[in-house]
């Protein structure tokens, strides 16, 4: 008996089959009985072979595992998708009497549904009405669409990467295939403008968080053979996607293979994160500062891929890993390609004093407060000294509740929305400020060092940098306290030390400075006109490397 209407059957219902769902089955059953496979011809052979076991020792068939090929049949495929209430099993019969039976398999979200009501079905019904069987080779539905066969039998994982990736599974019952048909159509969103990069005259695009949609954005801004995009999969069960991007003649090979091997290497469950793989590719786990860099505009990924350096995204991710990395690299901003040279060293000259302005500042002043009262200024002094007149608590204990008040609001204003996370950052930063220079908490000299700190921690362009700065911050204040400008310079020194050894995939953290690279000194710290700018940083490029380049990237 055939149905030649379509019949659905999701996988969480599928345990009691229709009439005509057993009727099919029976009649595979005699057609299996009667004509048995050569798997089974074989295992008859082999057990003529072998002495035969006592009825008491029965070996167990295992199942077969998940990197295993297999062959498949239609009430395996209901088996292994019956827990997954997203993912639909639906017949459907062909041909003139409806003796063509083919299963679609997809999920609901991830597939385009319409596609197949009005492309898929009526396709496959044309086509069995003119040839009445579906064969390996490629099946052509129209000019974009093409049915492609498996090469061989899947595995339970090939199958099920195909089926949560969007693709269309289809099972032809009667001739015993497996084919796919991409018409992928998961959700994402359109690549706006960067919240947390503001572009002003540069471009509006960022990145998503489809890797399709993030490879394309830089694609068609780097029309070349040379940009190689590399894939990995990278979490047992996330079997998250990750492109390496790079371009081949400009690159260090050295730090390149670094990545490769590493990646490779990685054995974790899933993988959701660029700050969960960027510790996975470094070696240095307790690491403080950032050793990569961030960004979400496919225009500093640019810039960057014209320095030597390498790029990696990862799929469900907005953010892009830029490495090799460097001090120097992580205080420009993507807008100072779009800007006038001299505008540009001007700004990154403000931003280095703002980073030492936003770390060293309060251990300075309490440093001078606490301990080396003789260096300030008579009438500074006497200033000072009366505006604290009726505090309660020591210079120390003013700072470090300054301090922390400052962190209550930064850490209030980032989960809160941005409007209203900036207006009661300010708003409350004023209030409580004033409040408590009028209830004799704190005098007017160290709410003015704390929002001085505050502002010039607001200037760096790199988040997790900003987030650094307010742990040396606290570092620097103990050290102060305890030690007054003893400690500060002590504390100098062992960061500088520290700063030295570090490295991102080989390059030096303070490159140009240290190992010293005149050539590249100028145009890491400042902005040269393009006319003068005529070679790649040496840090990057790779020997026997195009390292000579016009109009090429500013990031070194």
């Amino acid at each position: 008996m055939k149905d030649s209407n379509p019949q659905e059957a999701q996988v969480n219902s599928h345990k009691e089959s229709s009439p005509t769902e057993q009727t099919v089955e029976t009649t595979k059953t005699k057609q299996t009985e009667a004509l048995p496979s050569r798997q089974t011809q074989a295992t008859q052979k082999d057990q003529k072979k072998k002495p035969a076991r006592s009825p008491g020792k029965q070996q167990d068939h295992p199942a077969p595992a998940e990197g295993q090929a297999k062959t498949w049949t239609r009430q395996e495929l209901l088996k292994l998708f019956q827990h997954s209430s997203d993912v639909v099993l639906k017949s459907s019969f062909f041909g003139k009497d409806g003796e063509k039976e083919v299963v679609l398999i997809y999920a609901v979200g991830l597939c385009d549904t319409i596609m197949i009501n009005r492309l898929v079905l009526p396709e496959l019904a044309s086509h069995f009405e003119q040839r009445g069987s579906f064969s390996r080779p490629l099946l052509s539905l129209s000019d974009s669409l093409t049915i492609e066969g498996f090469p061989r039998n899947p595995s339970r994982m090939e199958l099920e990467e195909a089926i949560y990736s969007g693709i269309l599974l289809l099972f032809f019952v009667q001739d015993g295939l497996l084919a796919t048909l991409n018409i992928c159509n998961p959700p994402r969103r359109t690549p706006n403008e960067s919240s947390t990069e503001i572009s002003i005259n540069g471009p509006r695009d960022c990145f998503i968080e489809d890797i399709d949609t993030n490879i394309a954005l830089v694609r068609k801004r780097m029309r070349t053979s040379s940009l190689h995009i590399e894939n990995f999969t990278v979490g047992k069960r996330t079997r998250t996607r990750v492109s390496l991007l790079y371009i081949e003649d400009i690159v260090d090979p050295t730090p390149l293979e670094t990545v490769r091997k590493r990646m490779n290497e990685i054995d974790i469950d899933g993988l959701y994160s660029v700050n969960q793989l960027e510790a996975l590719l470094l070696q240095n786990r307790f690491k403080i500062l950032p050793l990569v860099d961030f960004t979400g505009r496919p225009d500093f990924v640019i810039s960057s891929l014209l320095a030597g350096r390498f790029t990696i995204i990862v799929d469900g991710n907005p953010m892009v890993i830029i490495a090799p990395a460097s001090l120097s690299l992580i205080m420009k901003s993507p807008e100072d390609v779009h800007f006038n040279f001299s505008y540009v060293s001007f700004a990154r000259m403000i931003r280095v004093i703002s980073l030492f302005l936003s770390i060293f500042l309060p251990a300075i002043w309490i440093s001078l407060m606490a301990f080396h009262q003789d260096q300030i200024p008579f009438r500074l002094m006497a200033t000072i000294s009366v505006s604290r007149l009726g505090i309660p608590f020591s210079a120390q204990m003013e700072m470090l509740l300054l301090l922390l008040l400052l962190e209550i609001f930064k850490e209030a204003g980032v989960r809160l929305p941005n409007p209203i996370g900036q207006t009661l950052t300010s708003i409350g930063g004023l209030i409580i400020g004033d409040a408590a220079i009028r209830a004799g908490l704190v005098s007017p000299s160290v709410v003015v060092v704390g929002a001085i700190t505050a502002v010039s921690g607001v200037t760096l362009v790199n988040q997790v940098l900003s987030t650094v700065v307010s742990i040396f911050r606290f570092f620097f204040f103990l050290a102060a306290s305890f030690f007054g400008l003893y400690g500060v310079i002590l504390g100098m020194v062992l960061l500088v030390a520290y700063m030295s050894k570090l490295q991102s995939f080989g390059v030096s953290y303070l490159t140009p400075l240290s190992p010293l690279l005149p050539k590249d000194l100028l145009m890491s710290y400042l902005r040269v006109p393009w006319a003068y700018l005529s070679r790649r940083p040496s840090s990057t490029v790779g020997p026997n490397k195009d390292k000579d380049h016009k109009d090429g990237g500013d990031n070194s």
